[in-house]
């Protein structure tokens, strides 16, 4: 049995930053990402990650992990079967059986999205989400906290989309809920939601310390940070 020590995912968390106040317009709409965004759910990718390629025998540092799968679990999971001469689809499997096993408590929402999610709704603004992830499985977390009403819609790959930072997700979203360009925001914890935003033509929101290429219009460490920059933007 593997175990996962959330003090890896954690402690970058811990840093305290502020929101880089620039000037936006009033923002009436929120395109999220989903893992690592919305929900705390690296712990449970990386462990069913981890146990996956356990069963190939194969030994990676959780910290190479964590690094990798933050950047696209996709890809990471094609490099490795390439790396290992690996049957992808029976890779995934695997992944997927492993996932699927982990307990939803243990996936909750970040402090203060829900709070955000309510405040975007309260003003007659639209909460979407754009991942890499299965909509079936975002779905099952979103049911389990009682969120599915905050969301107005969904894109993944599944549609046959390209993986971010293409823009293509974001803009498909945008032109489906006419999404004003001025009023929109794209939250992130990844360079690859920043590019993708940024592309997209939408103002952009950094969750979290991670570098990236693109500068955010916003950085945030909480989502309080968030709640308080929208309000005072807005009101």
């Amino acid at each position: 049995m593997l175990f996962i020590n959330l003090e890896i995912f954690h402690e970058e968390r811990e840093q305290t930053q502020y929101v880089n106040m620039v000037s936006m317009s009033v923002i009436r709409n929120i395109i999220w990402d989903f893992d690592g965004t919305l929900f705390d759910t690296y712990p449970a990718l990386i462990h069913a990650f981890s146990r996956a390629l356990d069963d190939y025998g194969i030994q990676i540092p959780q910290e190479l992990i964590s690094r990798h799968v933050r950047r696209s679990l996709t890809l990471y999971g094609d490099e490795l079967a390439r790396q290992y001469v690996l049957d992808p689809e029976e890779m995934q499997q695997r992944y997927l059986g492993y996932y699927a096993s982990y307990p939803l408590d243990d996936q909750k929402p970040f402090p203060g999205v829900r709070q955000v999610c309510e405040y975007i709704c309260s003003r007659g603004g639209a909460n979407v989400i754009v991942t890499h992830r299965n909509a079936a499985s975002v779905g099952r977390l979103l049911k389990a906290y009682d969120m599915e009403t905050y969301f107005a819609d969904l894109i993944t790959p599944e549609g046959g989309y390209p993986l971010k930072p293409d823009p293509a997700m974001f803009e498909e979203l945008i032109r489906r809920c006419d999404l004003k360009l001025p009023e929109t925001l794209a939250v992130g914890d990844r360079d690859l939601d920043i590019q993708s935003g940024y592309r997209a033509g939408v103002y952009t929101c950094l969750f979290g310390p991670t570098a990236t290429e693109v500068e955010p219009d916003l950085r945030i460490t909480s989502y309080k940070e968030l709640l308080k920059y929208l309000q005072e933007l807005n009101d």
